[in-house]
């Protein structure tokens, strides 16, 4: 039965990097395990076709060798020299010969597969940092401004305890793993909310990726955040806004009034004369710029309330206020468009 093509079975393209060729891989394996699947020999033996599919392509040199020569390539004591007799079932290359393209002067095939996966192999002997996790959270209005703490369930993978991330217990896959040299373990992280934090803002929670490899670093959390509107209280930027209802003898003879603010309550004076949806500013009473460190302002809104109740002494009183006004109040007002 002819063998399908690795890239296929693992779902990825021929161009695939290796981080996508182990994505694949785990997301395979965690799927097609004979423990998630027992009697069921149908997936056990995709499970071993996966497993062989990722030994090759996981390993430089013989993904190299695979891509130039098919499943011969990989195969221990295959001769490359000879790779002329299987003419026409190798890969990316037809004709009586696979190197009539190439021209190798100074050394044999043998030293020039043997410096190209030299490299290769002793790149992947290093330490390798740990993948960077992400999640999202969702915060009310006030923890967003005055900073608070919030927390993240997230779901992470570590080294496996039993294989240290080798995958492999002797020259079987890990059982504990499934071969992919990591576990999934649970964690509810705690995040710190800066003051000042905005709508969209991204935390860096350091240390709270994927474990690195080969004693590489670990990689970070990157939390996006989500601010839960507020009833009252309108974000600006770094002010706030919102609308304050006064009388009509506040309005008319000016007072001092009681203004909410993410701080507390503030007073104010509202001047003599005052329009209705007239603004104004309470200075360093809004959100700390949490990079600057500078605290925006507070802007109400003033809004005029005329009372519903309907009474003669009302009406003598509105009478006596309509015969203050200097001309018709919509006098300015355009005729149309």
């Amino acid at each position: 039965m002819k063998k399908r093509d690795y890239y296929e079975v693992l779902g990825v393209s021929k161009g695939a990097s290796e981080a996508e060729i182990k994505k694949a891989y785990r997301r395979l394996a965690r799927k097609l395990h004979p423990d998630v699947n027992p009697g069921d020999k149908n997936s056990q033996k995709k499970f071993q076709d996966v497993q062989e599919a990722y030994e090759v392509l996981k390993d430089t040199e013989k993904r190299r060798a695979y891509d130039r020569f098919g499943h011969a390539g990989p195969t221990p004591g295959f001769d490359p020299s000879a790779a002329g007799n299987f003419a026409g079932q190798g890969r990316g290359f037809s004709g009586s010969s696979p190197f009539e393209s190439y021209s190798f002067e100074g050394g044999d095939l043998g030293d020039i597969f043997g410096d190209l996966f030299g490299r290769a192999r002793r790149a992947q002997t290093g330490p390798a940092r740990g993948e960077d996790a992400s999640g999202t959270i969702e915060i009310p209005f006030r923890d967003a401004v005055l900073g608070g703490t919030a927390s993240l369930s997230l779901r992470r993978e570590k080294e496996c305890p039993r294989c240290s991330g080798t995958g492999r217990v002797g020259r079987d896959p890990c059982p504990e793993c499934g071969g992919t040299g990591s576990v999934v373990e649970s964690e509810s992280v705690r995040i710190r909310i800066p003051e000042g934090t905005e709508d969209g803002a991204r935390i860096r929670v350091p240390g709270k990726g994927s474990k690195g490899a080969r004693g590489g670093a670990t990689g970070d959390l990157y939390v996006s955040v989500r601010v839960t509107p507020h009833p009252y209280f309108e974000r600006q930027g770094d002010d706030t806004a919102a609308i304050v209802p006064i009388t009509i003898k506040e309005a008319y003879a000016g007072a001092e009034i009681e203004v909410p603010t993410i701080h507390g309550i503030r007073l104010a004076k509202i001047p003599p004369g005052t329009q209705g949806r007239q603004r104004f500013r309470l200075r360093g009473q809004g959100v700390k710029n949490p990079r600057t460190g500078e605290t925006g302002d507070h802007i109400y809104t003033v809004r005029i309330m005329v009372p519903k109740t309907l009474t003669p002494a009302g009406l003598d009183a509105a009478t006596l206020l309509e015969s203050l006004y200097d001309g018709p109040v919509r006098k300015d007002l355009p005729k149309g468009l």
